[in-house]
């Protein structure tokens, strides 16, 4: 386990190592307290599998479609085609609308109907799980095999007709899982045995792609022979004019249903709008010569033109703040936005024109928003009501209002977020729905500041949100993504601020316990002697900051093998800690546990027993049975309880700590499958070798496709099938 520097004031839930001798689980690092130890026993919030249907409208039907609706229909039938139904077609084009009327009409039907948001990997993964879990799926299936082959076996048995909707994959990596899609053995697969259909929905339009298990729809503007259907889309709002002037509108606008949809709600606002200035355009006739001031007909700008106008029309209404806060919103990256947490007082405080907002005229200005169309605020389920709630901007539209000159203002506000204290460590699992949220913001606004030309201190704000984010992916196990992050921000500081700046030596420390998770020591250690022996000259020998750098290497160290030496650096860190804080701090503590860690590893089991459960008896009263540094302290005495020989206790206890840990981080996260291991160590060692045997090839299995077949974790997993006699299968 791994705390990271005391300046940042971080706490991370640290990686641990495998020793390959005896299996036995040891720290690698330190593991950190968290900021708020009462909350981390919590759960996050499922996801939802409920289709939007506050999206469709009876006033506003969908229109143009009958033909491929019939056709879908049809095909997602019990009797119709098993492949994968793909929807594709360019955005604004009316692919989510089609899937959603599909989705009402399977549900009237008496269809099981599930909608999967797929334009994230971990919301798809987190949503197709928790359908496997509605069609009958045990956690424990879901653990101990592949999730994706446990969701389809149990909706190839189901005997009721079903749709699953995947919408918005534009990535169709995050359809692979495990395996192919092209194969068919992704996450989505044709049902040849149920009475299942499966709709995806995409901008991907590439058959080779998508394979020959999946059948692509494309999806096209309502334009030429459809421009009668596009008409009725305006004449539905109830705007102004004749159906001649709607006809000419609807031809100009391309037929595109999303234009189409924000001019209609535009001008039947306009329409109820009373005192209007007379430049409003406020009918089909008007309207259509705002835009022929503009030649350019691509669908890009035909939506940034009724953007402008959509937001004119805010501004005729009283609402001068409309188009600031919209160019904000646009100027953040194109994933949901968490306004509670992005759209504050607090966070608006150095935002021009929008600090003076209070939260009740904020929210009547998201509600104006989207009463043209412009965002959409939806409703947040019940079911996931502990959630935080994200507006959506379609892409086009946050295309269409993107401004450069916002850029610096989005950085200040996603750094004031990331570092408040309601938004949590990005380490603390309650959290991780906040970090979920924003880290792809942080990261995106970080790597578009580096090219921006930006102010230096602007650029460093980006980094310090940026660096919060990849500590994110490195909590929940994604380390190589953690680590391209984190090189990343260290060639930013280092050009900005100087290769021994305080900021450069934190993510230089960072980027090498990243390292240390990837099993990568020599380099790690390299680069800790590094930091180091600046951080000696600098600030002096008993600095934390240089207390902090002197226990990671220890820990490397003790990884290496290496234990004599990690033993005595860990005795004279403790010495300073034990005088400069007392015997009970958390830092104290954490090294008290390492070293006890290293003697467990030398053989000296009975005091390293002894002083595990002092540590674990002071952090039980401190910070409760379930808190991250009373599991690891419960884990390394679980372990010299197995060393002694004690497998009935040993077992009981880890069986506990695996329980709470996938409750908390997941069934692949490192640190459980670390837990895993070590309870079917204790299983082989009690004679069970065939569920020994099962559990270490799973472990092993994950631990190959998560962190390569050379990390020490995965060696040791083969390592212990070794023992067994028995070579993975």
């Amino acid at each position: 386990m791994r705390r990271t520097d005391e300046s940042e004031n971080a706490d991370v839930w640290g990686p641990r190592v495998l020793a390959l001798g005896g299996g036995v689980a040891v720290g690698a690092g330190q593991f950190a307290r968290t900021d708020n130890p009462q909350a981390s026993g919590q759960v996050p919030a499922p996801v939802t599998l409920a289709p939007p249907l506050y999206l469709r409208s009876a006033q506003r039907p969908l229109r143009g479609r009958d033909e491929l609706l019939g056709q879908l229909e049809s095909a997602l039938s019990p009797a119709g085609d098993r492949r994968v139904h793909v929807l594709a077609g360019m955005g604004g084009g009316g692919k989510t609308a089609l899937a959603l009327e599909l989705a009402h009409r399977k549900t009237v039907q008496g269809h099981r109907v599930w909608w999967v948001d797929g334009r994230q990997s971990a919301g798809l993964e987190a949503g197709l799980r928790a359908v496997a879990l509605q069609t009958g799926a045990a956690e424990k299936e879901l653990r101990d095999g592949s999730a994706a082959d446990v969701l389809w076996q149990h909706l190839s048995h189901l005997d009721q007709p079903w749709l699953l909707v995947v919408d918005g994959v534009d990535d169709l990596a995050v359809l692979d899982g495990p395996r192919r899609l092209i194969d068919g053995t992704g996450w989505v697969r044709p049902d040849t045995r149920g009475l299942g259909s499966v709709l995806v929905t995409t901008r991907d339009r590439t058959h080779r792609r998508w394979g020959g298990s999946a059948v692509l729809h494309e999806v096209h503007s309502l334009s030429d022979d459809a421009i009668d259907h596009a008409t009725r889309i305006l004449l539905d709002a109830g705007a102004l004019g004749a159906e001649e002037d709607a006809r000419r509108l609807a031809e100009r606008l391309g037929g595109l249903p999303l234009a189409l949809r924000l001019v209609g709600t535009y001008l039947a606002e306009a329409r109820n709008m009373p005192f209007r200035a007379p430049d409003t355009p406020a009918t089909f006739a008007s309207y259509l010569e705002a835009l022929d001031r503009n030649q350019r007909l691509d669908p890009k700008n035909v939506i940034r033109q009724t953007w402008a106008m959509s937001v004119d029309l805010m501004e005729k209404r009283g609402e001068p703040l409309a188009r600031p806060l919209l160019e904000l919103i646009a100027t953040f990256a194109n994933a949901p936005v968490p306004y509670t947490l992005l759209l504050t007082p607090q966070t608006l405080a150095d935002a021009g024109d929008l600090s003076g907002l209070d939260g009740p005229r904020l929210w009547r200005l998201l509600a104006g928003l989207e009463s043209l169309g412009l965002i959409d605020l939806a409703p947040l389920p019940k079911d996931v009501a502990g959630s935080v709630p994200a507006l959506r901007v379609h892409p086009l539209v946050r295309d269409a209002g993107s401004n450069s000159s916002a850029l610096g203002t989005a950085i200040r506000i996603v750094c004031s977020a990331a570092f408040a204290a309601e938004t949590g460590t990005p380490e603390t699992p309650v959290f991780w729905d906040h970090w979920r949220l924003l880290q792809p913001h942080a990261l995106d606004l970080f790597h578009r500041a580096t090219t921006a030309g930006l102010p230096d201190s602007v650029i460093e704000d980006a980094a310090s949100a940026a660096g919060l984010a990849a500590r994110h992916l490195q909590s929940r196990g994604l380390y190589q993504p953690a680590r391209v992050e984190f090189e990343a921000i260290l060639a930013a500081r280092r050009e900005l601020l100087g290769d021994t700046h305080p900021d450069t030596l934190i993510t230089r420390h960072e980027l090498a316990a990243v390292l240390s998770n990837q099993g990568e020591l020599t380099q790690a250690r390299a680069e800790l002697e590094v930091i180091l022996s600046i951080r000696r000259e600098l600030l002096g020998d008993t600095h934390p900051d240089t207390l902090i750098t002197r226990h990671e290497l220890a820990a490397v160290l003790s990884n290496q093998g290496e234990l004599t030496q990690a033993r005595a650096e860990f005795e004279v860190i403790l010495s300073i800690r034990r005088e400069l804080l007392g015997d009970t701090h958390p830092d104290t503590l954490i090294t008290r546990h390492e070293l006890a860690a290293v003697l467990s590893n030398q053989g000296e089991l009975t005091q390293a027993r002894a002083e595990l459960e002092v540590i674990l008896s002071i952090r039980r009263e401190l910070l409760g049975d379930t808190h991250p540094d009373t599991l690891i302290t419960r884990h390394e005495l679980a372990a010299v309880l197995s060393n002694q020989g004690e497998l009935t206790q040993a077992r009981a206890e880890l069986e506990v700590i695996l329980s709470i840990e996938r409750e908390l981080l997941g069934d692949t996260h490192p640190d459980t499958l670390i837990t895993r291991h070590e309870l079917a160590a204790v299983l082989s060692n009690q004679g069970e070798l065939t569920q020994a045997r099962a559990e270490f090839e799973v472990i092993l299995a994950v631990q190959r496709e998560l962190l390569g077949d050379t990390h020490p974790d995965t060696q040791a997993s083969r390592a212990r099938l070794a023992l067994l006699g028995l070579p993975p299968r």
